[in-house]
């Protein structure tokens, strides 16, 4: 009885937490680091493509062009850039902006391996191919499959954010984007919930989620999940817009995320059982003295 009742507790005060939880999602709390955020253009009402490049350096000096607004992430190693004469040093999770058509030099500061780096740019069409030193040197990783809706305005908020999820986090509230938005994962594998569909995101994967997509993350894992969110929105809107849907019976329709619960929910038990000092050894000197005063024919 003790057991049963901890448990429903246990499942009590989850249901309560996630009926008040407000809606803040994991990339709009504490948990989001701000790497890079600027203001750009609309450039002309033209259609805006997402793209991503992953690049390594193939010589220790390189020079490029920004093919469109973006940011330059500094993957591994440590890089000098020169931006019209304005250097700064990129170290592992650093990052630049730079809007289109912007002139630029990289230096590679460590002798013994290769840097690598990330750029995630605005495109303003789907086909356009940059041809710069600093994209030869890179493969696309991502193309966003259609223009990205929503940014009506004169100007946008471009943002890149590196967001560290818990170990065994529940999802974050439905939201979508007022804009749109890039997850590529870093480290770890999370679970993102659509309404038709739940996927597993590892290291290197990355999810579009245009304007108007319900969606919402979790971490299932005993890990951290480390993704880098590249977000584009109006300016006067917030990025982050909640939704009072919900996933329809996500417990039996995926057997990842039933499994993913489970752990959680028995990772929680086992945690109580601990903290209030109840062992394996304690359970066996129990249970044979309360069998022995059952047996009332020995007496």
């Amino acid at each position: 009885m003790r057991l049963g009742t901890i448990i429903l507790a246990i499942f009590g005060l989850t249901l309560a937490s996630s009926e008040a939880m407000a809606i803040t999602t994991y990339s709009s709390s504490a948990l989001s680091k701000i790497i890079v955020t600027a203001t750009v253009p609309d450039r002309n009402n033209a259609p805006i493509y997402f793209t991503i490049l992953a690049g390594t350096f193939r010589s220790s000096n390189m020079r490029g062009v920004a093919p469109g607004d973006g940011v330059y992430y500094q993957s591994s190693g440590i890089a000098e850039i020169n931006i019209e004469g304005r250097t700064a040093i990129l170290a592992p999770g650093d990052g630049i902006f730079m809007s289109a058509g912007t002139k630029f030099r990289l230096n590679a500061r460590d002798a013994g391996r290769s840097p690598t780096y990330l750029q995630f740019l605005l495109l303003s069409g789907p086909q356009s191919e940059p041809s710069d030193d600093v994209s030869r040197a890179a493969i696309e990783v991502y193309r966003s499959p259609s223009p990205i809706s929503g940014l009506m305005r004169e100007r946008n908020l471009l943002t890149l954010s590196r967001v560290r999820v818990p170990p065994q986090s529940p999802c974050d509230p439905m939201h979508r984007r007022s804009g749109a938005a890039l997850h590529y994962v870093l480290s770890g594998a999370g679970a993102e919930f659509t309404q038709d569909r739940a996927t597993t995101k590892g290291p290197g994967s990355v999810s579009y989620e245009p304007n108007g997509l319900l969606y919402q993350w979790s971490n299932p894992g005993v890990t951290p999940l480390v993704y880098l969110l590249f977000n584009v929105n109006p300016k006067e809107e917030s990025p982050v817009v909640g939704s009072s849907e919900s996933i329809k019976d996500q417990f039996s329709a995926n057997s990842h995320v039933t499994w993913a619960i489970y752990c959680v929910v028995l990772s929680m038990i086992f945690t109580v059982l601990v903290a209030a000092g109840i062992t394996v050894d304690d359970y066996h000197e129990i249970k044979p003295r309360s069998l022995r005063k059952k047996k009332w024919w020995k007496k």
